[in-house]
């Protein structure tokens, strides 16, 4: 298990990024340079859909919960169906994708790495920025300096791999699942690849110095 004080240090730094603050600053132009990432990254959803405890033959598209999202806010992503959310994407999050997969989707390391940190102990979700503490994530950070993040994933399913902060994991393998946790109100994962800017004076954040990349995929 993932020890206490290491979760507490986590949660600070989620706590850090007040909303409010991300949306007085989204329009920075820092965020929309059009940055890309150095690395290239596999896709964490597998080809195949996974329902029910099966792979399956049909596609991604079947599966994924669309009502009530606006068409502008829907796009394909290798097939599978994604929505922009304009309360929580912006600012140095600009660029993550938020997969619309069904719970229980095994999800993949998109890059060899090691595992900088995770919580997957939480159970609690809702449509309301005072969950975000409450979110299921692992971040995984890569040799050319950058660091994906899966977000939204299903409780002890990090460590039901017997993953643990400081394990290298290999591109492809299964990470964990996908499982509503933290501010949502539906199935997917969120995905994104940031890097460090610490040490950037043009960096409007206060506190810890990120931004999010335009993420450069591998072919599936």
């Amino acid at each position: 298990m993932m020890p206490l004080r290491h979760t507490q240090q986590t949660l600070r730094w989620f706590r850090s990024q007040n909303m409010e603050e991300l949306q007085l600053i989204a329009q920075h132009s820092l965020w929309h340079d059009g940055e890309k990432s150095r690395g290239q990254y596999l896709c964490p959803i597998p080809a195949t859909p996974w329902k029910a405890g099966r792979w399956s033959l049909r596609s991604w598209k079947n599966f994924a919960q669309v009502k009530n999202i606006p068409e502008d806010q829907l796009y394909e992503c290798h097939g599978i169906w994604c929505a922009r959310s304009p309360q929580s994407h912006v600012g140095p999050y600009l660029h993550a994708i938020d997969f619309l997969i069904p719970d229980g989707t095994p999800i993949l390391a998109a890059q060899s790495g090691s595992v900088e940190r995770f919580s997957d102990e939480n159970n609690v979700w809702g449509d309301d920025p005072e969950f975000r503490d409450s979110v299921n994530f692992i971040d995984i950070r890569h040799a050319f300096g950058e660091v994906t993040e899966y977000c939204h994933l299903k409780k002890g399913s990090i460590r039901a791999r017997g993953i643990k902060v400081g394990d290298f994991v290999k591109c492809g393998q299964i990470i964990g699942e996908t499982g509503k946790t933290g501010w949502t109100d539906r199935d997917h994962l969120h995905f994104i690849v940031f890097r460090d800017d610490e040490g950037n004076p043009d960096n409007p954040l206060q506190g810890r110095k990120f931004k999010s990349l335009s993420i450069r995929f591998l072919s599936h």
